[in-house]
């Protein structure tokens, strides 16, 4: 999945860099995924790009999992804890806020669909 992203940024002229942050962010918000709404149960992920040429990406990510709204958590972590103090969980939602441009969460029939909005520089 992160290849097929790569490859279709590359085409699209965005730089390393900002094919660097999606990969992150799709790859945090697919185990996200994986780890909450299919943790018990089989299920499946639906991903979608769309390229709007030079201007930006939307990536699309959609389940039919537990409603989970990951921007709906204010997140108070603190990076540079030490590996003891660290509570488990939240930095890859942290990535995501981190890298991207812009993310909106929606629940609509039965699906949580999040959006990963990055610019292209």
């Amino acid at each position: 999945m992160l290849h097929w992203i790569r490859e279709r940024l590359l085409l699209n002229g965005f730089d390393s860099d900002a094919i660097g942050k999606v990969e992150l962010a799709s790859e945090e918000a697919l185990v996200n995924v994986i780890r909450h709404a299919y943790s018990d149960t089989e299920g499946t992920i639906g991903i979608d790009l769309f390229l709007h040429p030079q201007s930006h990406v939307e990536i699309i990510i959609t389940d039919q999992g537990p409603p989970f709204n990951p921007l709906a958590k204010e997140l108070q972590i603190n990076p540079f804890a030490s590996l003891e103090e660290r509570v488990e969980g939240g930095l890859g939602i942290l990535f995501m806020k981190q890298y991207m441009d812009e993310i909106r969460y929606e629940r609509k029939s039965e699906k949580n669909i999040l959006t990963l909005v990055k610019k292209q520089s």
